[in-house]
């Protein structure tokens, strides 16, 4: 599936795992992708940059330190985007927080016409989870970036898994 052209996307933490199979994904679409990793060392994704013919910049951001997301504020304030990704792990023990968090979100974001989803990828196989887990990334990333295409424009807030499935908050 390849996208109009000029579609671009935002993925925050794509160094490494779903983050960057994420970016792959969206290059391979056609889209042009800024995505970020924490701290200086070089990444994967610094070599998926290098050949990606400029449609691929990587920026470095930690996102719990404010003066970071400043200046990442800064640095990209006349950039536009037709997707912001914030790639962020959930663990069994963070489920409740999570779901006060979600359940806040939505309250706050009723009516909103923009399109918010919270993707549930799934228990994939990364660096993090391991191979007990029962998804490859290739079975779960073209998935989330299929359900967040679909729903483009629908606006409100959902939570969905990689198959398009709403997930119970």
């Amino acid at each position: 599936m390849t996208a109009p052209a000029g579609k671009t996307a935002l993925i925050i933490d794509a160094s490494r795992g779903l983050g960057y199979a994420l970016a792959a994904e969206y290059l391979a679409r056609g889209w042009r992708v800024t995505a970020t990793v924490r701290g200086a060392r070089r990444t994967g994704l610094h070599d998926l940059a290098r050949s990606s013919d400029g449609r691929l910049v990587v920026e470095a951001v930690d996102i719990t330190v404010p003066e970071q997301v400043a200046a990442l504020h800064d640095r990209l304030a006349r950039a536009t985007f037709d997707l912001l990704f914030v790639n962020a792990g959930v663990t069994k023990a963070s489920k409740s927080a999570l779901n006060q968090l979600m359940r806040s979100f939505a309250a706050r974001h009723a009516g909103d016409p923009c399109t918010l989803l919270l993707m549930a990828p799934g228990w994939v196989q990364t660096d993090l989870s391991g191979p007990a887990a029962p998804l490859t990334i290739g079975q779960s990333i073209p998935g989330v970036a299929d359900t967040i295409e679909a729903q483009a424009a629908k606006g409100g807030l959902q939570y969905l898994d990689y198959q398009g499935q709403t997930v119970c908050w």
